[in-house]
């Protein structure tokens, strides 16, 4: 039986067989004032990755107060080919702005989102733009 390896911030998991990442990862950026979400979607195919957000952007365009979008641009997620959107929404009474952006890798999309209390100024974007090219892919994961 060969064992497959997983990484968690705690320590390092031996497991029997390999697994499907279905987590939700939630990163705390107390100088951003920042909150980081990372999740998969593994049920979009190759070329919905833009329909994917489109269809988040209309989920809380319905659930959210004052919700505004900006369009859906192509840019780069750990120097792949992504889609990044930016929004603005009030959720129990808290105004929040988020960079949402995803990138579809062999067979999920990853999708990752920067959210702050606060405008995006110039050291918050710079501290996202600095994670999206930070990002590097595991080999056969995106790498």
């Amino acid at each position: 039986m060969s064992q497959v390896k997983y990484t968690l911030s705690e320590g390092t998991l031996t497991l029997p067989e390999a697994v499907q990442d279905r987590s939700m990862t939630i990163l705390t950026l107390p100088k951003a004032r920042a909150s980081l979400v990372l999740t998969r979607a593994w049920d979009v195919k190759p070329g919905e990755e833009e329909a994917y957000l489109k269809n988040q952007v209309a989920k809380l365009k319905r659930d959210m107060k004052k919700f505004s979008g900006g369009e859906v641009i192509t840019t780069q997620l750990g120097g792949r080919p992504a889609q990044e959107v930016a929004l603005r929404f009030d959720n129990h009474s808290v105004t929040v702005y988020e960079q949402l952006i995803a990138t579809m890798l062999d067979d999920h999309l990853l999708v990752m989102a920067m959210s702050r209390n606060a405008p995006f100024d110039e050291d918050a974007l710079a501290v996202w733009e600095s994670i999206k090219a930070g990002l590097e892919f595991t080999p056969g994961e995106g790498a």
